[in-house]
């Protein structure tokens, strides 16, 4: 009898012990606002992006074209307040130190990168992008060496496409404490981590920072995290810190080239949040808002189903770089397939299983350039002398879509989402993403105006993402993950990860009509199509392929 109640004693605490691991913890909501501008320090609520011509009629250039999203921390025990970028393509929270280094330093510029240069114009790098080639790794030395490289080339995420941090640069001179500071020396609560590395991160605009690492209180709203490890800058070239919610391959600790450390991963903030009994699984839910909005967030440990119509599907994350890691490095998903749709046409531009990599700070939307051809053909664009495609103020609406599939999970954007304007004229907001030789692997890079009409799932312990069409609403109805994102389903091609090494350069000869033309236009093109539409396509194509291939001559010549 004893026994027995000794047994039901000891069930009786362990399921006790479970319950509360389990146990719905209250979501944990980080606000940020919205801003854009050519730099942190002219981004305003309420901008958007546009073109505007440069030097009367030689370029245009993308006005506005860096998305922040900034988010409020209060650091240590005095709970000194910084504005910071909430950035999903890091995974390292950096500040200023209250005595930080401002000046501009040429000493930490990568003049060069092994598989490239990176042209020194951030505009014309936009155009001339450099895939890398993957060499045969000898040993673990040399991984660790090309993780590093990984980390800052082009190719290799947000620092080389304009997002968050890249082009927040000061001047020279100037202060960079304006969004906040943080003394080491005042506080008793910070404790420097002298085992560690130091603290150096590289934007491939060639902007930097560099520190000490550290641990103390960081906290927003009812969130307060003990011992948190973060980088306080000393010398830097921005003039705003990072907060980095990445994957934790991705941090500075394990991959940069230190010769005196062995790489190690640490718990970020994301990770913090669970081991510290805040959340119940790594993984957070963002919400960028509509196209116009000054706000958003990002909820971690929950989702709000208020804020997504349809069913959430779940894909998994696949590993870009696996000869350098064992995990993956960034948040790359398998596209598939993107199509064209209106009220009477669905009209396939290419099939495509390339890595998508979902990227929150950047601004426009790139794919390989191969495939940039087949939709400009469609939409019957043609390449213009200043420097973006050129297509009818017809596409510029919201009853036309293009529709996004990952393994199965299908993202609609309105066009109007992808179409830049100036004046009277309209300009494709989707950049090429050139492949500088056969055996480079294409990608794809999905920034904010494609983002902003998914509600995004990352799940950081299972490498997985799950979307949704994004429901812009005020309204909430949050739950709590425990396990598994609630009313998630896996897509219907989740197993099908395998991804293209090359690139199909056919192109359609279609045409894709916009809703403006009217029905009896549509038959009579439709009727003429066997000559007049493969001509015409074919002539665009030729039109878009000399003018980029002048570009690439006057930009390599430059």
């Amino acid at each position: 009898m004893l026994i027995s109640h000794v047994t039901a004693l000891v069930l009786a605490l362990v399921c006790a012990v479970n319950a509360s691991e389990i146990a719905p913890k209250k979501p944990i909501k980080m606000d940020f606002s919205v801003l854009r501008g050519n730099s942190r320090s002219s981004a305003t609520k309420g901008a958007r992006p546009r073109l505007v011509k440069k030097d009367g009629l030689t370029e245009l250039i993308l006005d506005n074209e860096q998305t922040y999203y900034a988010a409020t921390l209060k650091i240590g025990s005095q709970g000194a307040e910084n504005t910071v970028i909430v950035d999903t393509g890091s995974s390292d929270l950096w500040i200023m130190s209250s005595d930080v280094s401002c000046s501009y330093s040429r000493s930490y510029y990568r003049k060069s990168m092994e598989f490239g240069e990176f042209h020194k114009n951030p505009e014309l790098s936009r155009r001339r992008l450099l895939d890398f080639e993957v060499p045969t790794l000898a040993s673990e030395a040399e991984k660790k060496e090309k993780r590093a490289d990984v980390t800052t080339i082009p190719g290799a995420l947000k620092t080389a496409y304009g997002s968050s941090a890249v082009n927040a640069r000061s001047s020279y001179g100037g202060t960079c404490t304006s969004e906040g500071s943080f003394n080491t020396a005042e506080l008793d609560s910070f404790n420097l981590n002298s085992t560690a590395p130091d603290f150096l991160i590289h934007y491939a605009d060639e902007t930097y920072a560099s520190g000490v690492w550290g641990h103390d209180y960081v906290d927003f709203g009812s969130s307060n995290v003990s011992d948190c490890s973060f980088a306080v800058a000393n010398d830097t070239s921005l003039h705003i810190g990072v907060f980095g919610i990445g994957l934790a391959e991705l941090e500075m600790t394990y991959s940069s080239n230190s010769s005196t450390t062995t790489p190690y991963t640490y718990e970020n903030f994301p990770v913090r949040l669970k081991s510290t009994g805040q959340i119940n699984k790594v993984m957070y839910s963002l919400y960028l808002n509509s196209a116009d909005a000054q706000s958003g967030s990002v909820l971690f440990g929950a989702v709000d189903h208020a804020k997504y119509s349809g069913q959430l599907q779940t894909v998994p994350v696949v590993n870009r770089y696996s000869e350098y890691y064992d995990n993956p490095l960034r948040f790359d998903i398998v596209l598939d397939l993107i199509t064209l749709e209106n009220s009477s046409q669905n009209v396939t531009v290419l099939t495509l299983h390339i890595p998508a990599l979902l990227d929150s700070g950047t601004t426009l939307t790139y794919l390989p350039t191969d495939f940039l051809y087949s939709l400009v053909s469609l939409l019957g664009g043609w390449y213009s002398f200043l420097g973006y495609y050129r297509v009818s103020c017809s596409y510029n609406t919201t009853t036309a879509h293009a529709v996004f599939n990952f393994s199965g999970a299908k993202i609609r954007v309105p066009m109007a989402d992808l179409i830049l304007s100036l004046q009277s004229l309209c300009y494709l907001g989707v950049v090429g993403l050139f492949f500088s030789n056969s055996s480079s692997s294409p990608y794809a890079i999905l920034g904010d105006n494609f983002l902003r009409s998914a509600y995004v799932v990352y799940d950081l312990e299972d490498y997985e993402i799950s979307l949704a069409q994004a429901e812009f609403s005020d309204t909430e109805d949050i739950e709590v993950v425990l396990s598994s994102v609630p009313l998630a389903v896996r897509a219907s091609g989740y197993s099908s990860t395998a991804v293209a090494s090359s690139i199909d350069s056919d192109f359609t000869t279609s045409r894709f009509l916009p809703p403006a033309y009217t029905s009896a236009r549509s038959s009579s093109l439709s009727s003429s199509r066997p000559k007049s539409s493969e001509g015409t396509s074919a002539i665009h194509f030729a039109r878009s392929l000399l003018f980029t291939l002048l570009g690439a001559c006057v930009l390599f010549l430059i």
